[in-house]
C-alpha cells in the first residue's frame, strides 16, 4: 500500500495506515506538484463508460468486464444512439451541400435563363425543320409512286381507240 505522508484527518485512514505500517507494508511516496489523485480518479471514472462501450463492441460480455445487466443496456442504447447521431449529422453535411449546389444552380438559372431557353428552341427548331422536311419528302416519295402505279395501271385499262 502506498500513501504519502501527508496527515489525513480521517481516523479511519489513520488507523488502516497505522495497521499496515505496523507489518511493514507501508511506502511514503513524495507528492508531485501539478499532480491531482482527484483529477486522475475523475478522468479514468470521466472515461469508464467510453472504455465498456468500446470492449462492448469488441465483442467481450458484460460479466467479463464486471458491468452489471442495465448498465450493458443502458451503455448498449447510448452507442446506437451516438451512431444515429453521426448518421444524422452526416446527412445534414450532404443536405447543406445539395442546397449549396442547388443556389448556385438557381442563380446561374436566373442568370443564363433566356440564353438557354432560346438556345433549345433553336435546336428544337432546327430539329423540327429537319423532321418536317423528311415528312414531306416521305409523303411526295409515295405520292409519286402511288401516281405512277395509278397512271401506269389507268392506261393499261384504257381501251386503246381505233384509228
Amino acid at each position: 500500500m502506498s500513501i504519502d505522508g501527508v496527515i489525513f484527518t480521517i481516523a479511519y485512514l489513520f488507523l488502516l495506515s497505522y495497521q499496515v505500517k505496523k507489518i511493514g507494508k507501508f511506502k511514503e511516496t513524495k507528492r508531485t506538484d501539478g499532480v491531482s489523485t482527484s483529477d486522475l480518479i475523475m478522468r479514468i471514472v470521466k472515461d469508464y463508460n467510453q472504455y465498456v462501450m468500446r470492449n462492448l463492441a469488441r465483442g467481450y460480455s458484460r460479466k467479463d468486464m464486471g458491468v452489471s445487466y442495465v448498465k450493458e443496456k443502458q451503455l448498449q442504447v447510448n452507442m446506437k444512439i451516438n451512431k444515429l447521431r453521426e448518421t444524422v449529422k452526416a446527412q445534414q453535411e450532404k443536405l447543406q451541400t445539395v442546397a449549396k449546389t442547388a443556389g448556385i444552380n438557381h442563380e446561374e438559372w436566373l442568370a443564363n435563363a433566356d440564353r438557354w431557353v432560346a438556345g433549345f428552341l433553336e435546336k428544337f427548331e432546327e430539329h423540327c425543320h429537319v423532321m418536317e422536311t423528311a415528312i414531306k419528302d416521305r409523303i411526295q416519295e409515295r405520292l409519286g409512286r402511288q401516281a405512277g402505279k395509278g397512271i401506269a395501271g389507268g392506261l393499261m385499262r384504257q381501251p386503246v381507240a381505233a384509228a
